[in-house]
């Protein structure tokens, strides 16, 4: 706070520039499996940063009407499969996710994925699904009489809905993401300049200059947000039989 006071709120801006310099600033490097706050960055040329905040997901607080051992399977937040009967080829798979009887679990979302915590590999990883590591035809033999109503609770609990939702953000929102941008806090600081030394015209085109790109850029961006809702709702809307076992 100190800081903040004595750079009069350029240290806020530059911490929210650099998540990397916020995380180190406000944490303690704590072990993977204790941590409150995970700092992420790409693998691309561009190597950007990106934190994330761990939570919880409660089991405990989801009464399922599910047998003990899918519990189990579950409660470390990386049941593979989530098969009341698993086929033998991911029965060795699914063993390594049933180590723990915690009824928490620890994840963190990065890019709309969840990430949980595996007892085993000591690390995160995403949940996989039936398209991965399982036979055409133990899905057939498996899976062809549907879900039960508490593997069907646990599967939506952990994987999600099952839709693609593009949230258009308010333009109060956008308005602050974009004035908080390098660019203009640098306009900003011009203008404040050529105030002190009386060049008020210079002064009053950078602020007209700037205000117009901000205006154009928001209706860009929103309309573009605006465009992406409409066109995924249109495209969204599916029709599906389900089937459920014993039903």
């Amino acid at each position: 706070s100190v800081g903040v006071v004595c750079t009069g709120g350029f240290l806020l801006l530059l911490l929210y520039w650099l998540p990397e310099w916020r995380v180190r600033a406000t944490c303690i490097r704590a072990a993977i499996k204790d941590c409150e706050v995970v700092l992420l960055r790409t693998t691309d040329e561009f190597k950007r940063w990106f934190c994330a905040k761990i939570r919880f997901l409660s089991l405990e607080t989801h009464p399922f009407s599910s047998p003990k051992s899918i519990v189990n399977k579950v409660s470390n937040g990386h049941a593979v499969h989530l098969t009341e009967n698993l086929p033998e080829e991911n029965r060795h798979e699914m063993s390594r996710y049933s180590q723990t009887q915690s009824q928490q679990i620890r994840y963190f979302t990065h890019h709309s994925v969840r990430y949980f915590w595996d007892d085993t590999l000591h690390n995160f990883d995403f949940l996989k699904g039936l398209d991965e590591g399982v036979s055409c035809t133990s899905i057939y033999e498996k899976h062809s009489a549907g879900l039960t109503k508490g593997m069907h609770a646990y599967r939506k609990l952990l994987y999600g809905v099952n839709e693609i939702s593009v949230k258009v953000p308010s333009a109060f929102k956008l308005l602050i993401k974009e004035v908080l941008n390098p660019f203009y806090i640098f306009q900003l600081f011009s203008v404040i300049l050529w105030t002190t030394d009386e060049y008020y015209y210079y002064a009053l085109a950078i602020v007209v200059m700037s205000v117009v790109s901000i205006v154009s850029s928001l209706y860009s961006i929103r309309k573009q947000y605006i465009m992406l809702h409409d066109m995924v709702a249109a495209h969204s809307t599916v029709r599906v039989s389900v089937c459920r076992v014993n039903e």
